[in-house]
This record gives C-alpha cells, structure tokens and sequence, in this order.
C-alpha cells in the first residue's frame, strides 16, 4: 500500500499542521492552525509548480538546446537513424560527428538535475517537508480504509494509505488534487531517473548491484552532495516511484487531467514499461530475465487499457503532420503557443522544410539513406542470427512510412527529409520562402502508443511468446500499407516467425518513431543480435562519416561531465563512469 502525508513544509506555507480531521483542518489547541482557504491555496501553489516543471521540457537554451525534442535529436542523430545530410549553419554537426557523448553531456545532465530538483522539492513539501519521517508518522487506518481523524503534537504527522476502494467519497476534492499532483511528481522523477540510466549507463548489465551510475537525490537529501548510487538502487527507485504513481492515479482517478501535457496513469505505465524493457538483459537467464520482460509486456499493456489515444488509423497516415497534440495516437505532448513556441529553437524550427527553419535553409535532416533502403527495396536485406542460421528479411514496400519521407523527385535539396510525417499544418506543402510557415505553433509529441504495443511485441518474443509479439507488432503495421497492397503486406505476414521476428520489431522500432528519440536505444538495446556477425553502416546522405560501421559500446553511452567530479566531493573523477 502506498502512502502521501497530508501535510506541507513550513517554507512554503508559513504554517505548521499540527493534526488531521476528515478536511486536514486543526481542531485541537496545538500551536498554528491551518485554514481550508490556506490549504486550497496550497494546492494551488502544488499545481502551479507542477506546471513549472513541465515547461522545463520545451525550454529553450540555445538553437540546438530546446528541452526533450532537441535531446530526441541528439539520441537519433548518433544512432544513425537520423542524418544531418548538409549544414550550414553547425547546429547537431558535434552530434552528427558521433562526438555527442561528450558534447551534449553537460546539456543532457543539467537539464535533467535540474528538473529533478523541481520535482523534488514538489514531493518535499507534499511529504511534510523538514519534519516529516518514517519514526513520527502516524500509520493509524480505520478498519473501513477511511482516514481516521487523529490529534497528534506538531512533532508528529499523519498520513493516510490509499485502498482498494478508496476514492473521492472518502476525500475532499482538494485533498484528490493534492495527492494526484503527487503522483505527477513522482512519474517525473521516475521519467527523469529512467532517462538518465538510459544514457548515462551500458545496457544488459548482468549485476546492477555492482555497476555504479550517477548521483541518487530524492526529497530529503537534495541540497547535499551525494556519491554515484548503483544502477541497482537507481533502478529500484525508479520502480518505487512509478508504481507509487499508479496506485495515486488508480486510487483518485475522478481527478480530470489538465491537459496532454501533464501525465497522468498511462504515461507512468509507458514509462515504467519502458524502463524495464531497456534494463533487461536479453542474453541472461532465470526468474530476473523472465521477470523484466514479464513487467515491460504488462506495464505496456496497461498502458494501453489506461489511454484514450490509438494506434494512428491508415487513412490518417500521411495527413497528420505529427504537429498537433489532439493527433489520436499521441499520449503525452505539448500544446504550442505563442507564448511557448521557440522559433528556430524547436524541433519544427529544425526539422521542417514547411516552416522557416534551418532544413528549410539549408541544415537539412532526413531519414538516413539505409534505413530508406529497407522500406522501398524488395531486394534489400537485415540479417539476424539465429544460433548457426543467417535468415533475411526483405524490403517493405508495401510500407506507406515510405511516403513520411521526400523520395527526392521534386527538388533533390530535400531528398529523404520528413516532409510527410513532419510538417507544418498552415504549410503542409510548398517551400517557397512566401509559403512557408513563420509561426512555429505545430505542437511537440512526447510519447505514442504505438511504442507500447512495441514493448509488448517485443517483450513478448523474449518470453517466448511468438504469436503474442507477432499480433502486437501487426496491431501497427495493419494500418501501415500502402492503398493497393494488401495482398503484398498479407504475404509478408504470414512469412513473420521466430527467426524474423525480432529483426521486425526492430525495423518497426526505428520507422515508426524516426524523430522520436527512441533511435539510440534501440541501437543499442537490439543491433548486435538483429545485424549478428554483420555490420551496420551509416547511409551515404551523411555530411559526416557517412559509411562508418557503427556498433553498439561505450561510444554510445554518454559519458558523466567532468563538472561532477570537480565540484562534488562525494564522486572520484578517476572513477567516472
């Protein structure tokens, strides 16, 4: 059963609760009281910090530091998925030079630690602040599962565990804002937590317990310096706080969502979903290995049954532009306006060709040329290895993502450019400079449930669960075939086995997220075994190493700043990861 103390720090409200009633309001004479406007106003202020930290994610630093869909950029320009093909200008070259893991190192970091004390703070003055602790707590339920009413000194607090059954009849409205601001905070953290293992730590580790990773800060030990924590301990936080999340959205579920831009139960699902999918170890053995993926397939799942949002229907492929956060398969994302759109400093203001930014200058991003390949050609091959068999998989043509991307004939400035998945909605067209869109309002995608049903595939082929992947991976492509070849596509299923199938997932995980951010740790989480002995080379559209073999290691984890050693005493710069 998990917990949220109904009481909050004195430095924010200026006021002690000293004991709970049925509306947290003081009925006995001991010291200040708290008055249920004050209390409101708390949950106002709650709210509003919340808010602040989502703004963190679409912040602007520089032309090339945006928040999340600039570290998306970084992520799948070193995976190779995304090519820089020209620049002018230099924004992403270090990026593109595969220099990212010590470049963008200092960025990534600060931006993520400087979230998570935001959110610490959050969960500090929902836990009581300065006197809250595990000794002083009060853990008195009622045997109906409602909050008892309880008078306790002010040394002593009083939370309540949420139960089976536990809903807005046993809470006030305000008491459910509270505690579901309290869950957001707690899916931050655990977001925040789980993207930081993801970069900043090798995958299929086989002890965690013994693999350091970066310093672990929570609500109480925030403003003091702490050493690396394992990726153990890491791990097991970021299990704790997204499964404490859950119960909280699951227990006051009446509390409406503000917007796509605050998460809510199904986001905390995907993210804990994904979490266990990247720490799995596809080449270990026993209840761990069966577990991890046991939990990456169901937390996926719930996901699903969680979210409104489905799978983008066939015949909106091509007319979405992936620009506004009302698209039906999008879980999370922001809503742009003109208050928060960052110009050229966007994703849209360094992507599209349709709006003034800089590929439409020049800088031109685009699908890398081999990964094309592999949709169009019914002759070209990805090899995976199956214990002593080669198999191959052939082209997708049959695949109308093809038509995301500008094949080239029109104006070959723009070859393999996302014109048809990313695009302005005022300009879904033309590049003439007096067309092109100078508003930057299309709006920013955070996560899709299409990548749920992609942990689900592949979490269920590691299982051993051939038929389950097989139906999850289909759910997508079903609606992903090209008007005319349906008999194609129904050929390419029924050849879907074992030895395919992952080498299938993978090629799904890299088309139909290009852009997304999920390019680097699918590199790494799946190439060794789908390329097996073989190799993987850049596309020749590069601007830089184009052809380079490219194979998951420690080039691709970036590596800690060497900031942290110089002004934390508590980590060893000889020992940095």
């Amino acid at each position: 059963m998990k917990n949220v103390y109904k009481l909050f720090v004195a430095g924010i409200c200026a006021m002690t609760l000293v004991s709970c009633g049925d509306s947290f309001l003081t009925r006995d004479p001991y010291g200040s009281t708290i008055t249920q406007g004050q209390y409101e106003k708390l949950s106002n202020q709650l709210e509003g910090s919340m808010r602040g930290i989502y703004s963190m994610m679409y912040a602007v630093t520089d032309h090339d530091e945006f928040g999340k869909r600039s570290i998306d950029m970084y992520t799948d320009i070193m995976s190779g998925d995304m090519a820089l093909t020209n620049y002018t200008y230099g924004w992403f070259y270090t990026d593109e030079q595969l220099q990212g893991r010590t470049g963008r190192t200092g960025y990534i970091w600060y931006y993520y630690y400087g979230m998570l004390h935001n959110v610490n703070a959050v969960l500090y003055a929902a836990q009581g602040g300065s006197t809250a602790s595990a000794d002083n707590v009060i853990k008195r339920i009622a045997a109906n599962g409602l909050p008892n009413t309880v008078s306790k000194s002010s040394d002593e607090l009083m939370y309540y565990t949420i139960v089976s059954g536990d809903t807005l009849a046993s809470y006030t409205e305000v008491d459910a804002k509270i505690a579901n601001c309290y869950a957001q905070a707690l899916t931050m953290r655990g977001y925040i937590y789980s993207n930081l293992l993801m970069l900043y730590c090798e995958p299929a580790i086989t002890d965690l317990s013994k693999e350091l990773a970066f310093p672990l800060y929570n609500e109480y030990n925030m403003d003091e310096a702490q050493g690396l924590a394992t990726m153990s301990e890491v791990y097991a936080q970021v299990e704790s706080d997204l499964t404490n999340a859950i119960d909280y959205f699951s227990a006051f579920s009446e509390v409406e969502r503000s917007s796509k831009l605050a998460v809510d139960k199904s986001v905390a699902c995907a993210i804990l979903s994904y979490a266990y999918l990247n720490k799995a170890n596809p080449h270990g053995h026993g209840d761990a290995y069966t577990q991890a993926y046991t939990n990456a397939r169901d937390y996926a799942l719930l996901a699903i049954a969680s979210s409104t949002a489905q799978i983008l229907p066939r015949r909106d492929l091509l007319e979405t532009g992936f620009n506004n956060v009302s698209n039906v398969s999008w879980m999370w994302g922001q809503d742009v306006t003109v208050e928060t759109a960052g110009g050229l400093a966007s994703f849209f203001g360094q992507v599209d060709i349709h709006s003034y930014s800089y590929a439409w200058a020049g800088d031109t991003k685009a699908i890398d040329e081999n990964l094309y390949k592999l949709i169009i050609s019914v002759d070209s091959t990805q090899v995976i290895k199956d214990k002593d068999t080669i198999m191959v998989a052939s082209g997708h043509p049959f695949d109308a993502r093809q038509y995301w991307f500008n094949d080239g004939s029109a104006n070959n400035i723009y070859k393999l450019c996302p014109d048809g998945k990313f695009f302005s909605a005022s300009n879904p067209i033309s590049t003439k400079s007096d067309d092109i869109d100078r508003e930057w309002l299309s709006d920013n995608v955070f996560l899709r449930i299409e990548s749920m049903y992609l942990i689900a595939a592949e979490a269920s082929y590691r299982l051993g669960n051939d038929g389950d992947a097989i139906s999850y991976l289909t759910s997508i492509t079903d609606q992903r075939v090209v008007t005319g070849m349906d008999a194609e596509y129904e050929a390419y299923k029924s050849t879907l086995n074992h030895s395919t199938l992952l080498a299938e997932i993978e090629y799904n995980w890299r088309v139909e997220l290009w852009g997304e951010g999920y390019g680097l740790q699918t590199f790494r989480r799946l190439a060794d075994e789908v390329l097996g002995e073989n190799e993987r080379k850049r596309g020749g559209n590069h601007c830089a190493k184009a052809g380079t073999t490219i194979k998951p290691g420690t080039e691709y984890t970036f590596q800690m700043p060497s900031a942290e050693g110089s002004y934390n005493p508590k980590v060893n710069t000889t020992t940095l990861p």
